[in-house]
């Protein structure tokens, strides 16, 4: 299968579905796909991470040997969709398994993107669960977070306060 010229022809929960089900636990075909997403070409680098988040809710396993090329690529992603599926399966990881370069690299990022309004709620979102994991490690920039998502909380989506919300009880709770 042209993965390429698949994910051009439909942008489709459908289409996506089929072709993580084509992947499957087949490490080729898994790589083919995350390289599309490293091209960071318009539609199709977007799409290949939607149909590797879809692998990943199947095959969580497959991801493995790709979480530090996630995290070297999240600085040079262009595209909100890119953001969004990284950062979701990255919100469910254990960050002490990172080395020092990434988990910088990682929480710098979710701080950018959770900061500047232009960013979409869902990158928001998986971002402060990011930097709110690191804290549960590194108590130190609890009140930071907390500022940030006071300072949006009014303004914000019905997404943003659900989470935000959740998220602030537990980071009293800390601080105190």
């Amino acid at each position: 299968m042209n993965f390429r010229e698949q994910l051009l022809a439909e942008l489709s929960k459908r289409n996506t579905v089929y072709m993580a089900s084509v992947i499957g636990t087949d490490k080729k075909l898994f790589k083919e796909m995350f390289e599309l997403i490293l091209t960071n070409e318009e539609y199709v680098s977007g799409r290949a991470a939607w149909v590797i988040e879809h692998v990943w809710l199947d095959y969580p396993k497959m991801i493995e040997p790709y979480i530090n090329d996630m995290i070297d690529f999240l600085p040079k992603s262009k595209y909100d969709n890119q953001k969004r599926h990284f950062t979701k399966i990255l919100s469910t990881r254990d960050l002490r398994e990172l080395d020092e370069e990434r988990l910088g690299i990682l929480i710098d990022r979710c701080f950018t993107w959770l900061e500047d309004p232009i960013y979409p709620t869902a990158v928001k979102m998986f971002s402060m669960q990011i930097i709110y994991n690191y804290v549960e490690i590194e108590h130190v920039i609890a009140t930071e977070l907390i500022a940030i998502i006071e300072n949006q909380f009014n303004d914000s989506t019905p997404g943003f306060k659900n989470r935000g919300g959740k998220l602030l009880r537990k980071l009293y709770k800390l601080v105190d």
